[in-house]
């Protein structure tokens, strides 16, 4: 029996999320043949927290390999580590920064939401379709990753695109922020509106927009977290013809996705969320793996997304199809329609070592 070790953070905003992981992972590492175990790394900013665990897990648990959802605090830290006592290490993580160079690293390869790449794709589709001016509209918290850095790396490519202006709402909203909102899009103009807010700042944003009806006039363009489906139930019609892009959305017309929800929906009876995803692609990733004696097979690993090994063996990482989708409220519920793959030709400039931005992890604490 093959024994995997699991780091899971805690989230406040996203409380199942450790447990929709390991659901995801279960249904491609059945208890009869592997044995999984799981230690919490808290909000995944404490390196030391986490390396200690991994050398519980090596040193005392004897595991195969390590996986986990992983934040970006402290990232090359934990890496360092675990490189220097030659331990395979699969993991996943939001991609809300600019990721970091794997391609020397030795058995650590990353499976990953990727919305920074989402984002750089995103400004690549708007200057192909005439979208030149770009508003952005976020909060105090998102603000501090990566993602204006990747829309504006995309809309400076020839110097084709622009942003007309940044509308970031602070910790403690103004009284006035809807209407604010409202006067910034009337004097910067932008072509189009670009949103990223998560959890209670996306439930913030969604009601400033129910006042301000401002996306109405303006095309609103988002990334997955802007419109989850706590947001969508509490706010119909708002987000009527919003267009959202991201690698994943439960109606993915994919025979891979479809087999995936009906084996997750018999085991679980729910949905599953992308955080299952992720388990189910890393659960992917680890069985091949470990087939292959500490390798990746040249045979193509497909999950719920699209196939996972298409580029690992280059950059120990997995690139994702990203789609650019539709919401229409129809009979009193939303509707996401897949409107087309999105082109990614823009190269992503890896980093040698991770800084110390944001606030904390991404999605994990606020």
């Amino acid at each position: 029996m093959k024994k995997i070790g699991v780091l899971l953070p805690q989230s406040k905003e996203y409380p199942t999320m450790g447990k929709e992981f390991m659901n995801g992972l279960k249904l491609t590492l059945p208890n009869a043949d592997y044995s999984l175990v799981v230690e919490g790394i808290g909000f995944g900013n404490d390196p030391e927290h986490i390396i200690n665990a991994i050398q519980k897990f090596v040193n005392q648990e004897d595991v195969h390999l390590t996986t986990g959802l992983m934040g970006h605090k402290g990232l090359d830290d934990i890496l360092d580590f675990i490189e220097g006592i030659e331990e395979p290490f699969i993991y996943s993580d939001f991609g809300a920064t600019c990721p970091l160079d794997l391609s020397k690293r030795e058995n650590i390869y990353c499976n990953s939401l990727n919305l920074y790449d989402a984002t750089r794709t995103l400004g690549k589709y708007f200057l192909d379709n005439g979208i030149f001016n770009i508003g952005t509209s976020t909060c105090y918290y998102e603000s501090g990753y990566g993602f204006i850095e990747a829309m504006e790396n995309a809309l400076e490519k020839d110097k084709a695109g622009k942003f007309s202006g940044h509308f970031i709402t602070p910790l403690h909203p103004r009284d006035n922020e809807s209407e604010l909102m409202s006067q910034f899009v009337s004097e910067t103009k932008p072509d189009a509106l670009f949103a990223f807010h998560n959890g209670i700042y996306a439930e913030e944003h969604a009601t400033f927009l129910s006042e301000n009806k401002i996306n109405s006039q303006t095309p609103l363009y988002t990334l997955p977290f802007s419109v989850d489906d706590k947001i969508l139930a509490k706010f119909p019609e708002i987000f009527n013809n919003t267009k959202c892009i991201s690698s994943w959305f439960i109606d993915l017309e994919t025979k891979e996705n479809k087999k995936f929800i009906q084996e997750y929906q018999q085991k679980y009876n729910k949905t599953p969320s992308v955080f299952s995803v992720l388990g189910y692609e890393n659960g992917l990733l680890i069985y091949n793996y470990l087939k292959n004696k500490n390798a990746f097979s040249s045979e193509s690993i497909i999950g719920p997304r699209g196939e996972l090994n298409n580029a690992i063996h280059k950059n120990n990482r997995t690139v994702v199809k990203q789609y650019l989708w539709n919401l229409n409220w129809v009979n009193n519920t939303y509707k996401f329609d897949c409107l087309e793959e999105l082109k990614q030709t823009i190269a992503i400039d890896y980093l040698s070592k991770k800084e110390g931005n944001g606030w904390h992890n991404s999605y994990l604490c606020h």
